[in-house]
Formats: C-alpha cells, structure tokens, sequence
C-alpha cells in the first residue's frame, strides 16, 4: 500500500507540460480539432446558444468534462473510463446519453441511457470490456454527453458536452490523462478520508485548472441500465 500511494504522490510532481503534451512523439494539438459547436471558449462546460436558461435547474457549477483544457485526452486503455461533474440528482432532469463514435462520427461504437444517483458529484462513466466497444490503438474518438431537462426534446431543453480521446502507448515518461484520473478516483473512492489521498486528486484536476471541482463528492461510476 505505501509503494502505490508513493507512485501517486510522485505523479503529482509530474509537471504540467507532461500531462498536456501526450506520449509516444504524439501531442495533444496534434488530435482531431473538435468540430465547432457553438459552445463557450472551455470546451469542458456547456456554453453560447445551447444554454438551456430556463429548462435546467440552475447550479453553482455548470456540467463539467474532466478533461483538459482543449477537451481532448489520451489513454493506454482499450476500455477507459469517462469521468464527468454533474451537478444534478436524479429527480432533476429528463435523461442523460452518453455516446462514443469513431473520429469521422459515422460509426457509434457506444451509446447508453444512464442513471444517475441522488447525490450531484463526480462519476465515473466505464466503457463496457467487450471487443466491440475497445480503442484501437493510435485512433481518435469523438465522445458525447448529452443532458436533456425536460420530458420535451428541444435544443432549448439540452446541455450538451463533446470532446476526444486517443488510444496510445503505454510510456514511464509522461501522464496520461484518462489512466491518471481513473486511478486517482479508484484511490479516493477506497480511501475518501485519506488527506494526502485527496491531495493526489485536487493537484491532478489543479492541473488543467479545474480546482473548482475537486472538493465536489466522487459518487463512483454511475449505473448504465441502458444499452442502445
């Protein structure tokens, strides 16, 4: 246990450019540019024409991807998991979808209706282990997660995240991403009273300047009853 809590102590002192810059000769600015979707300049929060003003119910903190800051991230994994700030319980929208498609958007490799629970916080949304839901390796895909307040399916009603992630190497020289998050959020949710525990995760979300989410509940993976 203290050979694994100082791996993660040491990632913490990992700087920032190698979190940002990729792996295996591949930088971040080099993936896929996200299509323009009128959202605001943080492709992390929902933003310009597709804020719902009135349909959802107005929060502290807006719906947040963890990711960096361009909204794109890299992973070892064939089967990552995708961890976003929902600042809603249950009972206060219509459904959230979240759905993966390949980088040209003409193929879905996943699309799930989730439950959510009744505490707002952190969750964690896993992509299924079967082989026709895995990353290839060295290939970019367009992730969606889609929020509709209301039992009515306008635009007017929906809060709407997209953004990338890329299936690489793995390398002792760098921080990826989604593989760092995950394992963070496994140790925070085994040990939540830990403070050098919690440190680990505040200094990773610090990092791509998303400190106002890391004293926000971790609530684990949320259910997927839903395959489509």
């Amino acid at each position: 246990m203290k050979v694994a809590f100082f791996t993660v102590v040491m990632l913490v002192l990992l700087p920032h450019y190698a979190i940002a810059q990729g792996v295996g000769g591949t930088r971040v600015n080099q993936l896929p540019t996200p299509p323009d979707t009128g959202t605001s300049d943080d492709p992390r929060t929902p933003g310009g024409t597709r804020t719902p003003a009135k349909a959802c119910k107005q929060t502290e903190k807006p719906l947040t991807a963890l990711v960096p800051e361009n909204g794109k991230g890299l992973t070892t994994a064939e089967h990552p998991v995708f961890w976003f700030y929902i600042p809603y319980a249950s009972d206060d929208i219509h459904s959230i979808e979240f759905s993966l498609h390949n980088r040209e958007d003409m193929a879905t490799l996943y699309r799930t209706s989730l439950q959510l629970s009744k505490t707002p916080g952190v969750m964690g949304i896993p992509l299924p282990p079967s082989p026709e839901n895995s990353l290839k390796l060295n290939e970019s895909y367009h992730w969606r997660l889609m929020v509709n307040c209301d039992h009515k399916e306008s635009s007017e009603n929906i809060l709407e995240l997209d953004g990338w992630v890329t299936r690489v190497q793995p390398t002792i020289n760098s921080v990826i991403w989604y593989d760092e998050l995950t394992n963070r959020a496994k140790h925070y949710l085994s040990e939540p009273q830990n403070p050098e525990v919690k440190t680990a995760w505040a200094e990773l979300l610090k990092s791509v300047g998303l400190e106002g989410i890391a004293q926000e509940p971790l609530v684990s993976s949320v259910s997927n009853p839903k395959k489509e």
